[in-house]
């Protein structure tokens, strides 16, 4: 089945008007019982708050029932059996509150079922076990609120199943219990308390978290509340939300505030059978805080890999083939492939002789410890490796596709490689895309220009942190990046700022090409000019769940260990920024300028003290230019950013930026992380009085060798020192410096999956 075809396939059928829902429930309906004749008028009172709470704060329809003395049980089934009848959606939600007497139903020895009572001893009754079950029939859930004394008792019954598979039932306490009387310290009472403030911190409440806050000794209820739950159609509880005053509009509904990606793996090829059992699987009972659900691709990594280097042509119109590889890079990609090929033999035949462990005669019972030593670990192992060795037959494609001298000046072929299903299932689509508009700028580009109107700010922008938190008119929070410049009024410095101008627009683009992941980095949504201001700004989307950032600088100057990074994610923060790195230059072809501390950046998750050591955002863009472009930056001496720079580039540079500058500038910043101390504190104010470029090199150059593996490990210590001498084996290269870009994939970044297993 032909994955592309797949994918609009799986996508027509998730198109359907589901979606448009904004609660869980189409309808919420509640229906609060009590007796008409209680002997406790505080009985009317809760409910009559209850059935408040609903109408109110909760805009549900609320509808009252009085259990007449008359004939009390037939009424009240027939009122149940009109609730059931009226509401035959099943995306409806039905709520039955019951507050009043329970009988003990002891009068048999075996039953103890659930029996309403109009007064504390005597009066009428009704056998709500009888009732109970035919709320089964019901399409819709229902939610059933018991406050009365032996609740728990309705999850019994002698005959049929007492928690149909549509209900679920929070009673008030157990069985052989009496609840509270009506008043502050009432089932009820709590249950108001407790949906408000659930409400109030979280914007809805689960019944099955309702059921644990009661249940606490902080709440001071003083039974213990029952829960149980029948569902079983896609959700194991009840969550409860206010319903919208009106409808909003569609495009409201479909706005996307955040994305979610899951990868879905399937054990059996890909069939119509399968695809239905998918379709059927996606559609079912999805959360109506779902806007939209989309298959982006279809992955089958081995067969895709494996069409292409034998370029087998199916489906394929033009675009790049593996016989426009140059010789070596054949060879380095069947090199890979003819091991990814051996791993894959290696673990079916180790799969296939697997011994059997025996399991237990009762097979309830645990598998001990011995067994589970018998488990070896070889498949696990290869697994992991055919993982890793995948990735790395990516990463040679990807890199060697991007070297094709023929998509780096024309057009044409680019804009069919991006059509090509092949490229779009090697994912090199978003390569390919911000290759095209890197040598191909749109016309259009002034569109993403704005006028910079500042709400408010969190931070202004320093020297040394150019990225601040604004919220800016007619976008909401987002994050600014700033570049600023010397004014000048010279004829040649207005040429230089019409072509940073250009640049800054050209880099917009680029940052917000379809998608930005592997650049680790946030998508670019705006970009403007202040010329009084002498700067330019980029604006990101500031993701929705955050309330914190921080630099990667501020996270090492910051004093006390509680904000350290393990040792494992300070190798992950490296090969993240180093992945970056690598796919800027090869897809961009531009060089970065701006690798330093102060430039990568981490999130703090909203209500949460610690920010994301493992997901690391690289800035820093606004230097960024072309890799064969003339630098626009004016002569800087300013020792904390010359740290970063090699000596060439430092004062009225002798040479323009190269990416072999880029990964220098990255040595700086492995160093800085392996020994968790910033560069520039190893030079006190008397040694940079007489320090020069070169003299600032040798030293951290020096600490590197002789202090870093202490800290990393000896292959981090090399793969720093080989960045830092620029020492990489690369002497010719091509247009783009695929071969650089292959040896710092060999020597640095592949050096860093080792350290990341240490967690």
């Amino acid at each position: 089945m032909e994955t592309e075809a797949l994918r609009r396939r799986l996508n027509s059928a998730l198109e359907f008007e589901e979606w448009t829902l904004h609660n869980e429930y189409k309808s919420i309906s509640v229906l609060v019982i009590y007796w008409k004749d209680a002997d406790m008028p505080g009985f009317k009172e809760e409910a009559y708050s209850v059935g408040a709470l609903f109408a109110g704060t909760f805009r549900y329809d609320v509808n009252y029932y009085e259990i007449p003395s008359d004939d009390s049980h037939m009424e009240l089934d027939r009122r149940i059996n009109t609730f059931i009848s009226e509401h035959r959606d099943p995306d409806d939600l039905l709520i039955i509150h019951y507050g009043g007497h329970g009988d003990p139903d002891n009068e048999t020895a075996h039953e103890k079922l659930a029996v309403w009572a109009a007064l504390s001893q005597g009066g009428s009754t009704v056998d709500w076990s009888i009732i109970q079950p035919k709320l089964g029939h019901a399409k819709a859930e229902v939610l059933l609120l018991l406050d009365c004394c032996f609740a728990a008792q309705a999850a019994r019954n002698s005959q049929n199943r007492a928690i149909p598979p549509n209900l679920e039932l929070l009673a008030a306490c157990a069985m052989g219990r009496k609840s509270p009387p009506p008043g502050p310290d009432s089932f009820t009472s709590h249950v108001i308390r407790q949906l408000r403030a659930s409400l109030a911190a979280n914007g809805s409440a689960k019944i099955s978290d309702l059921a644990l806050s009661l249940a606490h000794r902080s709440n001071k209820y003083r039974e213990t509340p029952i829960h149980f739950s029948g569902l079983g159609r896609g959700r194991s509880t009840v969550s409860l939300e206010p319903l919208r005053g009106s409808p909003p509009n569609l495009e409201q509904f479909k706005r996307e505030t955040a994305w979610l990606t899951l990868k879905v793996s399937l054990r059996d090829v890909l069939s119509d059978g399968l695809v239905l059992d998918i379709i059927q699987w996606l559609k079912a009972r999805p959360s109506r805080k779902v806007a939209k659900l989309t298959v982006e691709d279809v992955v089958q990594s081995t067969n895709d890999m494996s069409q292409f280097i034998q370029d087998d042509a199916r489906g394929r119109v033009a675009g790049p083939m593996f016989q426009q590889f140059s010789p070596p890079a054949k060879i380095e990609v069947l090199t890979a492939w003819n091991e990814f090929k051996s791993l894959m033999t290696a673990l079916a035949t180790q799969v296939k002789n697997l011994p059997l462990i025996e399991l237990p005669n009762d097979h309830a019972g645990k598998i001990n410890s011995d067994q589970i030593h018998e488990i070896p670990a070889g498949p696990l192992a290869t697994l992991l490796q055919m993982e890793e060795g995948l990735a790395t037959l990516h990463n040679i494609v990807h890199r060697n596709v991007m070297a094709l001298p023929d998509l780096n000046k024309d057009k044409k072929l680019l804009l069919e490689a991006i059509e090509d299903p092949a490229m779009q299932h090697l994912g090199l689509t978003p390569l390919l895309d911000r290759r095209l508009k890197a040598l191909f700028p749109s016309d259009s580009i002034a569109s993403m220009r704005i006028d910079h109107s500042v709400i408010e700010t969190q931070e202004a922008p320093g020297a040394l942190r150019s990225l601040v938190h604004e919220d800016i008119k007619g976008l909401g929070s987002v994050l600014v990046e700033y570049k600023t410049y010397e004014k000048s009024e010279t004829r040649l410095a207005r040429q230089q700022l019409d072509q940073m101008e250009e640049r800054i627009s050209n880099l917009a683009e680029l940052l917000q090409t379809r998608d930005t992941s592997d650049l680790h980095t946030l998508k670019c949504i705006q970009w403007f000019h202040e010329p009084e201001r002498t700067r330019f700004g980029l604006v990101f989307r500031y993701p929705a769940g955050y309330d914190g950032i921080i630099s990667l600088r501020d996270l090492i100057n910051r004093p006390g260990i509680e904000q350290r990074s393990t040792l494992a994610q300070r190798f992950t923060i490296i090969k993240d920024v180093g992945d970056a790195l690598l796919k800027w230059h090869l897809s961009a072809n531009w060089v970065h300028q701006g690798i330093a501390s102060h430039n990568v950046y981490f999130l703090k998750p909203r209500g949460q003290a610690s920010f994301e050591f493992s997901t690391p955002y690289l800035f820093g863009y606004e230097f960024s230019r072309p890799g064969s472009g003339i630098s626009l930056g004016l002569c800087v001496e300013d020792f904390e950013h010359n740290i970063y720079r090699h000596p060439n580039r430092q004062g009225l540079p002798s040479k323009s930026h190269e990416k072999i500058h880029d990964l220098y500038s990255f040595g700086i910043l492995m160093f800085e992380v392996g020994m968790w101390k910033l560069a520039r504190n190893f030079f006190d104010a008397e040694m940079r009085k007489e320090l020069t470029p070169w003299k600032m090199m040798t030293i951290i150059q020096r600490n590197a060798k002789q202090r870093l593996g202490h800290h990393m490990g000896a292959a981090y210590q090399k793969a720093t020192s080989s960045c830092l001498n620029m020492e990489l084996g690369v002497d010719v290269d091509d247009a783009v410096k695929t071969r650089l870009a292959k040896a710092f994939e060999d020597k640095v970044l592949r050096i860093m999956d080792r350290g990341i297993c240490l967690d």
